[in-house]
């Protein structure tokens, strides 16, 4: 798990390659401001869902979420947003659909860390980090974000 800021992600080429596409794309998203929707960026490998919405207040309900196939690069446009994290081996399995082919597994557990994005942060989540995104930092505001999959090599 990686939080940073955008100006910074330079500083993980290295560690993870392929966020060079991911950096390129937020420069372009920035020139030419897209729609909300899913953009391929390299393929399989690497692609952009735009997304906006009304942050929430958590309830009993939301469960924290993983994936295997994909790493989440989770960056925020405009607004603010909580994420909440625990490590994958420290929440209890409820759901899965990996079997079926899916990429995501729902959890219950205990938050150990929160975060809160500002405009141009970002959150780097690996298969190992179970994430509860879009909560409320505070009260519910308007948010726009884009979540990068990016392939777990």
């Amino acid at each position: 798990m990686i939080f940073d800021k955008m100006d910074n992600i330079s500083d993980y080429y290295d560690e993870l390659p392929l966020l060079t596409k991911v950096k390129k794309f937020v420069d372009d998203f920035n020139k030419n401001k897209p729609a909300d929707g899913t953009y391929e960026i390299d393929g399989k490998r690497v692609y952009a869902m735009i997304q906006s919405y009304r942050t929430k207040q958590q309830t009993e309900e939301m469960m924290f979420e993983a994936h295997k196939k994909y790493i989440d690069l989770q960056y925020i446009v405009s607004g603010i947003e909580k994420i909440r994290w625990a490590r994958l081996d420290k929440v209890d399995l409820v759901e899965e659909n990996y079997t079926s082919g899916g990429d995501i597994a729902f959890y219950e557990g205990d938050a150990m860390f929160d975060f809160t994005l500002t405009k141009n942060t970002f959150l780097l989540l690996c298969p190992q980090d179970a994430h509860l995104p879009g909560l409320s930092a505070d009260k519910d505001v308007h948010v726009r974000k884009i979540v990068f999959k990016i392939e777990a090599e």
